[in-house]
């Protein structure tokens, strides 16, 4: 009787430390999946860190934004309906009138730096995300402060851009987009880079602003288009962006080839029919070309660059139709030709 006494206590008390094994391992395991769980909301969130240094957390993609820098990217991410202003800049431009039937309805929101920014208009719209240039550290510091989610960006040079359009698709939730319609755009520039690689000599060449006597310098999305395209840059010893210089100084410089940015005032007519000019080299082979108003920080860059190498050297480019690649990328990008 005392055995089975014994051995019912016995198994009573391994049975009790059975059950409480258990449900220690129960409370630990729903411990790990709770800590999986919060794991695993921790990695959806979708974290940015923009030029500025500048962390951003979404918790989900941005469903509606503000853009006053790279704005071609909205029509290339098919994002227009999450539009809730756009900088007033590019309203005349053919891609967003080709691409947005109904562009005038969506506000005008300052211009493309955190200067001309209006933070009552930022809260009144509330953005999930605007995006900037970085130029005014300051102020986009402010709109910060504020509880706006502001993303800003300074690239300088190409492969920067495409960088900064990746980042931006990934606040949108849409980086698989972009990596589809990229393709046939960076194949552009695999095709500027290998026609430089088999230059025999290289002709000189100075992109001019938005004044004549103001030229691209060494540093920036410019200087690193004309180095892709083999030319050599005559402002390649100014640290700078850009820089005015004297008439006297850039007759002196005596270039092969004259590019104008693109929303320049002045056209080509203007350099070639300036008497000053005669006896520059690009005057004398009407070697002067106004680049299209395409965003320099936007996909097209890739299109602007390979226009810029045809032009600088049209024989090496003579077997390519340069037209049909261009509009091919705009199908792809835009879904038709925004020219």
């Amino acid at each position: 009787m005392k055995k089975i006494l014994a051995l019912f206590t016995f198994t009573t008390i391994f049975s009790s430390t059975i059950i409480a094994l258990e449900s220690n391992i129960l409370r630990q395991d729903s411990k790990l999946d709770s800590a999986k769980n919060q794991d695993s909301n921790k990695n959806s969130n979708i974290e940015i860190i923009d030029f500025l240094g500048n962390k951003s957390i979404f918790q989900n993609p941005a469903k509606s934004h503000i853009f006053l820098s790279f704005c071609e990217v909205i029509p290339m991410l098919e994002s227009w309906d999450s539009a809730l202003g756009l900088s007033q800049h590019v309203f005349n431009e053919p891609i967003f009138k080709k691409t947005n039937k109904n562009l005038d309805s969506i506000p005008k929101v300052g211009g493309g730096s955190g200067s001309s920014l209006n933070i009552e208009v930022l809260k009144k719209l509330n953005p999930d995300v605007v995006v900037v240039w970085a130029g005014k550290k300051k102020e986009i510091n402010f709109i910060r402060n504020n509880g706006i989610k502001i993303l800003a960006f300074y690239p300088n040079d190409i492969n920067e851009v495409f960088r900064d359009i990746n980042t931006i698709s990934k606040a949108l939730g849409k980086e698989d987009l972009v990596k589809r319609k990229m393709k046939s755009t960076l194949e552009l520039l695999k095709i500027v880079e290998n026609k430089t690689k088999n230059l025999e000599h290289k002709k000189s060449a100075i992109y001019l602003w938005d004044k004549p006597n103001r030229i691209a310098g060494n540093k920036g999305m410019i200087a690193d288009m004309l180095e892709k395209i083999g030319v050599i840059n005559l402002g390649g010893n100014l640290n700078v962006d850009s820089a005015e210089i004297s008439i006297e100084k850039l007759i002196s410089l005596n270039p092969n080839i004259i590019f104008i940015w693109g929303a320049a005032k002045f056209s080509e007519s203007d350099i070639l029919n300036n008497p000053q000019f005669k006896n520059i080299k690009a005057v004398k082979n009407k070697a002067v070309y106004k680049m299209p108003l395409w965003d320099n920080w936007g996909p097209r860059i890739a299109q602007t660059t390979l226009l810029s190498a045809s032009l600088a050297y049209k024989n090496e480019y003579s077997d390519i139709n340069i037209d049909s690649l261009i509009e091919h990328s705009n199908k792809d990008l835009f879904g038709i030709d925004v020219r």
